[in-house]
């Protein structure tokens, strides 16, 4: 028996349906297009034939996510939360730059995430997130019972903190939070999806953008959303603060504590964020210009040109795989 099976990313397929024939045992053949993994045997005859990548081959069983300090994962988490703050700066800004860079945000973000435990099952967070639900309002028939009694499981229980602060630090506790959350439905969502859950993959999806919702409200609230120019000031001060002095050192406490994963995603990010200082730098002195320009994603570190390379320059990703903005 193999140790993986495919699974279909809904989102992304076009319906070509290739992988109906090539399957040889008419796994990818189901009426709700989830492929039965009870009939998959793991060649991978469809994932290969598929011509929109819309089918991947997972591991059966996860490897145990590698053991990382306090430091470094609270080194993960306030990452997050610079991230997350970085894309909401560039969701006030127009045009396309801002928005691959704010996609550039959303992708790091995930991985930083990934990396601090929020996307395994046996990710320590899974108590904070139940938690969470029961504090939400959700229409009848939510299985709170089950929530609660999942919740009862959990040995290590954490007292929740009572912020006593004024308002505007309210706010951008409340923004972070919100953001945070964000993060957390996302990755969450991209695992139903991968488990075939599909309908809990469009309420975390829905939460997401929920949550987003919130934060934005409570950046603009806060007052943190100026003039297009005093935005992109504000991005490149914290993109050339990121890859100058933050990510530097988190690079070296993962190389000293021999965490690869982390090492490579620090770099990866690091370099990336040089490159967004001088896109911002770039447009800021080009405000007034009127030409259109067009910036190209790497769906994988973050990395943005403004042409099509042959592959990316920090990562070595084809080209092809770019997204256009």
């Amino acid at each position: 028996m193999a140790d993986k099976y495919a699974v279909r990313n809904i989102r992304l397929c076009t319906k070509d349906c290739l992988c109906l024939y090539v399957c040889p045992t008419g796994a990818t053949d189901t009426e709700n297009s989830i492929i039965d993994v009870a009939k998959c045997i793991g060649c991978g005859d469809c994932a290969d034939a598929c011509p929109s990548g819309a089918i991947s081959m997972v591991p059966k069983e996860y490897p145990k996510q590698q053991d990382k300090t306090e430091p470094v994962i609270n080194a993960l988490k306030a990452l997050m939360r610079n991230k997350s703050e970085q894309e909401n700066i560039a969701a006030g800004l127009p045009g396309k730059l801002a928005v691959a860079i704010e996609k550039s945000n959303h992708i790091m973000a995930e991985d930083i995430i990934r990396e601090a435990g929020y996307m395994l099952p046996q990710s320590d967070n899974a108590k904070e997130f139940l938690q969470s639900l029961l504090e939400q309002n959700h229409p009848e028939g939510f299985p709170k019972g089950t929530v609660e009694k999942l919740l009862e499981a959990f040995k290590n229980e954490e007292d929740k903190k009572v912020s006593e602060n004024k308002t505007l630090k309210n706010l951008m506790a409340a923004f972070t939070g919100e953001s945070e959350a964000n993060r957390k439905y996302t990755a969450y969502a991209n695992k139903a999806e991968k488990d075939g859950k599909m309908n809990a993959a469009k309420l975390f999806r829905a939460a997401a953008d929920a949550e987003t919702l919130h934060a934005i409200k409570h950046f603009e609230v806060a007052g943190k959303i100026g003039s297009t120019a005093d935005n992109l000031k504000e991005g490149v001060k914290g993109e050339t603060y990121e890859y100058k002095e933050m990510y530097p050192d988190f690079v070296k406490e993962a190389e000293a504590e021999g965490n690869k994963a982390a090492q490579m995603s620090f770099t990866f990010a690091m370099k990336a964020e040089e490159v967004h200082a001088g896109l911002y730098q770039e447009a800021l002195e080009n405000l007034d210009q009127t030409e259109e320009v067009f910036y190209y994603l790497c769906p994988v570190c973050g990395n943005i040109e403004k042409f099509v390379p042959e592959q990316c320059s920090i990562c070595s990703v084809p080209g092809a795989k770019f997204i256009k903005y």
